[in-house]
Protein backbone atom coordinates (compact mmCIF):
# COMPACT_ATOMS: atom_id res chain seq x y z
CA UNK A 1 0.00 0.00 0.00
CA UNK A 2 1.35 3.45 -0.78
CA UNK A 3 2.86 5.39 2.08
CA UNK A 4 0.21 8.14 1.85
CA UNK A 5 -2.57 5.55 2.30
CA UNK A 6 -0.88 4.14 5.42
CA UNK A 7 -0.70 7.61 6.92
CA UNK A 8 -4.39 8.20 6.24
CA UNK A 9 -5.37 4.86 7.89
CA UNK A 10 -3.20 5.72 10.90
CA UNK A 11 -4.89 9.10 11.33
CA UNK A 12 -8.38 7.52 10.94
CA UNK A 13 -7.55 4.96 13.62
CA UNK A 14 -6.44 7.68 15.95
CA UNK A 15 -9.70 9.56 15.41
CA UNK A 16 -11.71 6.41 16.15
CA UNK A 17 -9.76 5.79 19.32
CA UNK A 18 -10.36 9.37 20.33
CA UNK A 19 -14.13 9.03 19.84
CA UNK A 20 -14.15 5.76 21.78
CA UNK A 21 -12.26 7.41 24.60
CA UNK A 22 -14.77 10.25 24.79
CA UNK A 23 -17.70 7.87 24.77
CA UNK A 24 -16.14 5.77 27.50
CA UNK A 25 -16.10 8.73 29.81
CA UNK A 26 -19.83 8.37 30.27
CA UNK A 27 -20.18 4.54 30.07
CA UNK A 28 -17.19 2.92 31.79
CA UNK A 29 -16.18 3.24 35.40
CA UNK A 30 -13.45 5.65 36.37
CA UNK A 31 -10.74 3.00 36.45
CA UNK A 32 -11.76 1.77 32.99
CA UNK A 33 -11.75 5.32 31.77
CA UNK A 34 -8.25 5.72 33.13
CA UNK A 35 -7.11 2.60 31.31
CA UNK A 36 -8.66 3.79 28.05
CA UNK A 37 -7.22 7.27 28.56
CA UNK A 38 -3.80 5.77 29.13
CA UNK A 39 -4.10 3.73 25.97
CA UNK A 40 -5.12 6.78 23.97
CA UNK A 41 -2.23 8.79 25.42
CA UNK A 42 0.12 5.96 24.54
CA UNK A 43 -1.02 6.20 20.94
CA UNK A 44 -1.35 9.99 20.65
CA UNK A 45 1.71 11.07 22.65
CA UNK A 46 4.33 10.11 20.03
CA UNK A 47 2.30 11.90 17.37
CA UNK A 48 1.96 15.02 19.55
CA UNK A 49 5.65 15.05 20.40
CA UNK A 50 6.62 14.60 16.77
CA UNK A 51 4.21 17.33 15.68
CA UNK A 52 5.54 19.75 18.29
CA UNK A 53 9.11 18.97 17.29
CA UNK A 54 8.31 19.51 13.63
CA UNK A 55 6.57 22.82 14.37
CA UNK A 56 9.47 23.93 16.55
CA UNK A 57 11.97 22.95 13.83
CA UNK A 58 10.05 24.82 11.12
CA UNK A 59 9.60 27.85 13.37
CA UNK A 60 13.30 27.90 14.22
CA UNK A 61 14.18 27.62 10.54
CA UNK A 62 11.89 30.50 9.64
CA UNK A 63 13.39 32.66 12.39
CA UNK A 64 16.89 31.81 11.18
CA UNK A 65 16.05 32.78 7.60
CA UNK A 66 14.41 36.03 8.74
CA UNK A 67 17.38 36.89 10.96
CA UNK A 68 19.83 36.17 8.14
CA UNK A 69 17.84 38.32 5.71
CA UNK A 70 17.71 41.14 8.26
CA UNK A 71 21.47 40.88 8.80
CA UNK A 72 22.11 41.10 5.05
CA UNK A 73 19.85 44.16 4.77
CA UNK A 74 21.57 45.79 7.75
CA UNK A 75 25.02 45.10 6.26
CA UNK A 76 23.97 46.67 2.97
CA UNK A 77 22.64 49.70 4.80
CA UNK A 78 25.86 50.04 6.79
CA UNK A 79 27.98 49.73 3.63
CA UNK A 80 25.98 52.51 1.97
CA UNK A 81 26.40 54.71 5.06
CA UNK A 82 30.17 54.05 5.11
CA UNK A 83 30.45 54.92 1.40
CA UNK A 84 28.51 58.13 1.96
CA UNK A 85 30.74 59.07 4.89
CA UNK A 86 33.87 58.36 2.85
CA UNK A 87 32.55 60.57 0.04
CA UNK A 88 31.83 63.36 2.52
CA UNK A 89 35.34 63.09 3.98
CA UNK A 90 36.91 63.26 0.52
CA UNK A 91 34.76 66.26 -0.37
CA UNK A 92 35.73 68.03 2.85
CA UNK A 93 39.42 67.32 2.20
CA UNK A 94 39.14 68.67 -1.34
CA UNK A 95 37.30 71.76 -0.11
CA UNK A 96 39.86 72.31 2.64
CA UNK A 97 42.70 72.05 0.11
CA UNK A 98 40.97 74.47 -2.25
CA UNK A 99 40.33 76.93 0.58
CA UNK A 100 43.99 76.75 1.58
CA UNK A 101 45.08 77.48 -1.99
CA UNK A 102 42.65 80.41 -2.23
CA UNK A 103 44.02 81.86 1.00
CA UNK A 104 47.55 81.59 -0.40
CA UNK A 105 46.45 83.29 -3.63
CA UNK A 106 44.87 86.07 -1.58
CA UNK A 107 48.14 86.51 0.29
CA UNK A 108 50.01 86.72 -3.02
CA UNK A 109 47.45 89.19 -4.38
CA UNK A 110 47.98 91.42 -1.35
CA UNK A 111 51.75 91.26 -1.90
CA UNK A 112 51.48 92.66 -5.46
CA UNK A 113 52.19 96.35 -6.02
CA UNK A 114 49.16 98.52 -5.34
CA UNK A 115 49.03 99.56 -8.98
CA UNK A 116 48.56 95.96 -10.12
CA UNK A 117 44.99 94.75 -10.56
CA UNK A 118 44.23 91.04 -10.50
CA UNK A 119 41.38 88.54 -10.62
CA UNK A 120 41.19 85.02 -9.16
CA UNK A 121 39.60 82.41 -11.44
CA UNK A 122 39.29 78.59 -11.35
CA UNK A 123 40.95 76.20 -13.76
CA UNK A 124 38.25 74.45 -15.81
CA UNK A 125 40.16 72.57 -18.49
CA UNK A 126 43.42 70.73 -19.02
CA UNK A 127 44.63 68.41 -21.75
CA UNK A 128 45.39 64.89 -20.46
CA UNK A 129 47.89 64.47 -23.31
CA UNK A 130 49.78 67.77 -22.88
CA UNK A 131 49.15 68.20 -19.17
CA UNK A 132 51.96 70.74 -18.66
CA UNK A 133 51.45 72.78 -21.81
CA UNK A 134 48.17 74.67 -21.47
CA UNK A 135 45.15 75.15 -19.22
CA UNK A 136 41.74 76.77 -19.67
CA UNK A 137 40.46 79.17 -17.01
CA UNK A 138 36.93 80.42 -16.27
CA UNK A 139 37.72 84.08 -16.91
CA UNK A 140 37.86 86.17 -20.05
CA UNK A 141 37.40 89.64 -21.50
CA UNK A 142 34.35 90.21 -19.30
CA UNK A 143 36.71 89.92 -16.32
CA UNK A 144 39.21 92.36 -17.86
CA UNK A 145 41.64 89.63 -18.95
CA UNK A 146 43.78 90.40 -22.02
CA UNK A 147 46.31 88.63 -24.21
CA UNK A 148 49.71 88.39 -22.53
CA UNK A 149 48.48 88.82 -18.94
CA UNK A 150 50.68 86.91 -16.47
CA UNK A 151 49.06 84.03 -14.60
CA UNK A 152 50.22 83.09 -11.11
CA UNK A 153 49.58 80.39 -8.57
CA UNK A 154 50.84 80.37 -5.00
CA UNK A 155 54.60 80.82 -5.16
CA UNK A 156 55.02 82.36 -8.58
CA UNK A 157 54.24 82.58 -12.27
CA UNK A 158 52.72 79.55 -13.99
CA UNK A 159 52.32 81.04 -17.46
CA UNK A 160 50.65 83.74 -19.53
CA UNK A 161 47.38 84.28 -21.42
CA UNK A 162 47.64 83.36 -25.11
CA UNK A 163 43.96 83.54 -26.15
CA UNK A 164 40.95 85.29 -24.68
CA UNK A 165 37.21 84.71 -25.03
CA UNK A 166 34.31 86.46 -23.32
CA UNK A 167 34.14 84.02 -20.39
CA UNK A 168 37.24 81.80 -20.72
CA UNK A 169 40.90 82.05 -21.64
CA UNK A 170 43.81 79.77 -22.52
CA UNK A 171 47.03 79.87 -20.54
CA UNK A 172 50.40 78.72 -21.86
CA UNK A 173 52.26 77.15 -18.94
CA UNK A 174 55.99 77.59 -18.32
CA UNK A 175 56.93 74.01 -19.36
CA UNK A 176 55.29 74.37 -22.81
CA UNK A 177 58.08 73.86 -25.40
CA UNK A 178 56.95 77.09 -27.08
CA UNK A 179 57.17 79.11 -23.88
CA UNK A 180 59.95 81.73 -23.69
CA UNK A 181 59.95 84.37 -20.94
CA UNK A 182 62.45 87.11 -20.18
CA UNK A 183 64.02 86.32 -16.82
CA UNK A 184 66.88 87.38 -14.57
CA UNK A 185 68.66 86.48 -11.36
CA UNK A 186 67.06 88.49 -8.55
CA UNK A 187 70.40 88.75 -6.71
CA UNK A 188 72.66 89.84 -9.57
CA UNK A 189 70.18 91.00 -12.25
CA UNK A 190 71.96 88.86 -14.87
CA UNK A 191 69.36 88.31 -17.56
CA UNK A 192 68.41 85.61 -20.02
CA UNK A 193 65.48 83.66 -21.39
CA UNK A 194 63.57 80.99 -19.48
CA UNK A 195 62.55 78.17 -21.83
CA UNK A 196 60.07 75.30 -21.41
CA UNK A 197 60.95 71.74 -22.30
CA UNK A 198 57.82 69.84 -21.24
CA UNK A 199 59.01 69.06 -17.72
CA UNK A 200 57.25 70.24 -14.57
CA UNK A 201 60.32 70.25 -12.36
CA UNK A 202 63.05 71.51 -14.70
CA UNK A 203 63.05 74.60 -16.93
CA UNK A 204 66.07 75.81 -18.88
CA UNK A 205 67.44 79.34 -18.62
CA UNK A 206 69.93 80.59 -21.18
CA UNK A 207 71.87 83.65 -20.05
CA UNK A 208 73.00 86.37 -22.42
CA UNK A 209 76.49 86.43 -20.92
CA UNK A 210 78.86 83.51 -20.64
CA UNK A 211 80.07 84.75 -17.26
CA UNK A 212 76.64 85.38 -15.72
CA UNK A 213 76.68 85.61 -11.93
CA UNK A 214 74.30 82.77 -11.02
CA UNK A 215 74.49 80.09 -8.34
CA UNK A 216 72.48 77.16 -7.14
CA UNK A 217 69.53 78.35 -5.05
CA UNK A 218 69.25 81.78 -6.72
CA UNK A 219 65.75 83.14 -7.25
CA UNK A 220 64.79 83.72 -10.88
CA UNK A 221 62.21 86.45 -11.59
CA UNK A 222 60.71 88.04 -14.68
CA UNK A 223 62.96 90.69 -16.23
CA UNK A 224 60.32 92.63 -18.16
CA UNK A 225 62.71 92.87 -21.13
CA UNK A 226 60.39 90.80 -23.33
CA UNK A 227 57.56 93.29 -22.73
CA UNK A 228 55.29 90.30 -22.13
CA UNK A 229 55.33 90.16 -18.34
CA UNK A 230 56.08 92.87 -15.77
CA UNK A 231 59.44 92.68 -14.01
CA UNK A 232 59.97 91.15 -10.60
CA UNK A 233 57.46 88.25 -10.63
CA UNK A 234 58.94 85.04 -9.15
CA UNK A 235 59.51 82.16 -11.57
CA UNK A 236 61.69 79.54 -9.88
CA UNK A 237 64.98 78.67 -8.25
CA UNK A 238 68.23 77.53 -9.78
CA UNK A 239 69.04 73.87 -9.18
CA UNK A 240 72.22 73.70 -11.27
CA UNK A 241 74.39 75.49 -13.85
CA UNK A 242 76.75 74.58 -16.68
CA UNK A 243 78.44 76.18 -19.68
CA UNK A 244 76.80 75.86 -23.07
CA UNK A 245 78.46 74.64 -26.26
CA UNK A 246 81.88 76.22 -26.82
CA UNK A 247 81.43 78.12 -23.55
CA UNK A 248 79.62 80.96 -25.27
CA UNK A 249 76.62 81.04 -22.92
CA UNK A 250 75.82 79.96 -19.42
CA UNK A 251 72.84 77.68 -18.83
CA UNK A 252 70.92 77.10 -15.62
CA UNK A 253 68.35 74.52 -14.67
CA UNK A 254 65.40 76.15 -12.91
CA UNK A 255 62.70 74.48 -10.81
CA UNK A 256 59.37 76.37 -10.89
CA UNK A 257 58.20 77.66 -7.54
CA UNK A 258 54.51 77.07 -8.28
CA UNK A 259 53.14 73.53 -8.29
CA UNK A 260 52.16 73.10 -11.95
CA UNK A 261 50.64 69.66 -11.47
CA UNK A 262 47.89 70.73 -9.06
CA UNK A 263 46.43 73.96 -10.39
CA UNK A 264 42.89 74.54 -9.16
CA UNK A 265 42.67 78.33 -8.98
CA UNK A 266 45.00 80.93 -10.49
CA UNK A 267 45.60 84.65 -10.17
CA UNK A 268 45.60 86.69 -13.39
CA UNK A 269 47.42 90.02 -13.17
CA UNK A 270 45.48 92.54 -15.26
CA UNK A 271 47.51 95.06 -17.26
Amino acid sequence: MPRRGVIRMYIAALLVLGLVALESLTVFPRDSVSRVSGAVNTVLLPLEVGTNSAVHFVSSGVRTVVDAFSAVQENRKLRVEVQNLQAEVMQLQATRGQDAQLRKLLHMKNSLPKAERSVTVPVVGRSPVNWLDQIVIAGGSRNGIQYGDPVLSYGGVVGRIISVGPVSSTVMLLPDPESAIGAMVARSSDAGVLLGDGKASALTMQFFAAGANVHRGDLIVTSGLDRLLPAGLPLGRVTGTHQGDFGLVKIATVSPIANLNELQDVLVVLR
